[in-house]
C-alpha cells in the first residue's frame, strides 16, 4: 500500500500490512508496526466500534471486490510490487521488523493491563476508604 499525504510533502509512504501486528485493548484494536520505506517511521492505528461502519463501506465497493477477486484468481506468480528491495531481501527485514512489531505490541498491551490493574486498585482504595 502507498501512504500519501499533503503533510507528507512530496513523499510517498510505502507500507506493507503483512508486517504490522494487531494487538486489542479494552474496546479498540491497535494495528501496530512501522514503515521503512523511504523512512523508518513507527505508526499505531487504533480503531474503536464506530469506525466499522465505515470500513465495511470501502471494502465492500465493488472497486475493491473486483480488485480483491482478481488479485485472488488471476495472480501471477511474479507479480510485481512496488517495493525498492527485491522481493526475497523485502520478506528477509519483513520478518525481522514483524518480531520487533509483535515485540511492541505485547510491550504495549502489558503497559495497558497494568495501567487497568492499577486504575482498579485505585478504584477499590476509594470505595474501601
Amino acid at each position: 500500500m502507498r501512504l500519501k499525504s499533503r503533510g507528507l510533502g512530496r513523499k510517498e509512504l510505502v507500507m506493507d500490512f503483512r508486517e504490522y501486528e494487531v494487538v486489542r485493548e479494552g474496546k479498540e484494536i491497535i494495528i501496530v508496526g512501522t514503515i521503512r520505506d523511504p523512512i523508518n517511521w513507527d505508526f499505531s492505528i487504533r480503531m474503536c466500534e464506530d469506525d466499522i461502519s465505515g470500513m465495511s463501506k470501502l471494502l465492500l465497493c465493488g472497486t475493491v471486490i473486483r480488485f480483491v477477486l482478481r488479485t485472488l484468481f488471476k495472480r501471477k506468480s511474479k507479480a510485481e510490487n512496488h517495493w525498492t528491495a527485491e522481493f526475497s531481501e523485502h520478506i528477509t527485514t519483513g520478518k525481522e521488523f514483524s518480531i520487533k512489531a509483535k515485540e511492541k505490541a505485547m510491550d504495549r498491551k502489558k503497559s495497558y493491563e497494568e495501567a487497568m490493574a492499577a486504575e482498579k486498585e485505585t478504584e477499590e482504595e476509594t470505595v474501601s476508604a
